[in-house]
């Protein structure tokens, strides 16, 4: 408030002096959308500004990149996806010849995933100490440990006719359609970072689950007898491979998952189902 020869004056409004030309009630153009004498100069005024119940609308916020992994409420923290759809040549489906050929194009492979298990190892055995520190599993875990898990599910989809794209040299799979994700902002309970005691417990709460996978292990070795047949019949993978085999990889990619520590959530007794985010 200013004074003057006939006592106080009228507060001073920045906005009718001509600092802001613009009109009473629009907030002030913001630097770069305003020229003396042009209230809002030739660019229409940037998202957030305006009015707002008459008030001064504030700027929007700042935009902020979702989770890495936006889950539902109820969704496991570790989830697999297949393209149940994919359309498989035929000539996959011949008998022995189709997964024979596949098996044989897979060995690079197989060599450059030995190579990684050997830095995925050493880092298993110091992953327990951001558990421990943090709270949480470290990234370059996720990278190079979840990275090898998903690595080997896409190699043995395509051996096993689930899919027709032949996976590539990487970890993190890509755009492949058998898609491996894990929330990697979840947070782990502190205790099952103890060396040796937090892992160990894990293994054995995990019994239970090993000795279901085991039963289930011997019905998907008949299952893959046959896994060629609708391919050479229709052309594509019937949906209940994915339901069954598929499922079985799910639960022991969960419970490899909860017994490295990823996971906090013990594992679900059940197949799971395909993520359709993923």
């Amino acid at each position: 408030m200013t004074w003057d020869s006939q006592g106080p004056a009228t507060p001073q409004d920045p906005r009718t002096t001509g600092a802001y030309p613009q009109p009473l009630g629009q907030p002030p153009p913001p630097p770069g959308y305003g020229a003396p004498g042009e209230p809002w100069g030739q660019q229409p005024p940037p998202p957030g500004y305006g009015q707002a119940g008459g008030a001064w609308a504030p700027p929007a916020p700042m935009w902020r990149p979702p989770p890495a992994y936006p889950l539902a409420p109820d969704a496991y923290p570790v989830n697999v996806s297949f393209d149940r759809e994919a359309r498989i040549s035929r000539f996959w489906g011949i008998p022995v010849i189709g997964q024979l050929v596949r098996a044989i194009l897979l060995i690079p492979h197989v060599l450059v995933m030995m190579l990684v298990a050997i830095v995925a190892s050493i880092q298993i055995l110091v992953a327990w100490i951001p558990v421990l520190l943090l709270g949480r599993f470290p990234g370059w875990g996720y990278r190079w440990i979840g990275g090898l898990l998903g690595y080997n599910l896409r190699v043995s989809a395509y051996a096993l006719l689930m899919t027709p794209t032949y996976p590539p040299f990487s970890l993190s799979g890509g755009d492949h359609p058998v898609s491996v994700r894990f929330d990697e902002g979840v947070r782990i309970n502190r205790i099952w970072g103890i060396p040796f005691i937090g892992q160990l417990v894990r293994a054995i709460l995990l019994i239970p689950h090993l000795i279901v996978l085991w039963v289930l292990a011997i019905l998907t070795a008949f299952l893959m007898l046959v896994v060629w047949i609708p391919v050479l019949v229709f052309g594509r993978q019937a949906d209940l491979i994915y339901t069954l085999v598929g499922g079985v990889y799910r639960w022991q990619l969960r419970v490899s998952a909860y017994l490295l520590l990823m996971v906090d959530r013990y594992p679900p007794f059940s197949f799971g189902e395909d993520d359709p985010r993923l």
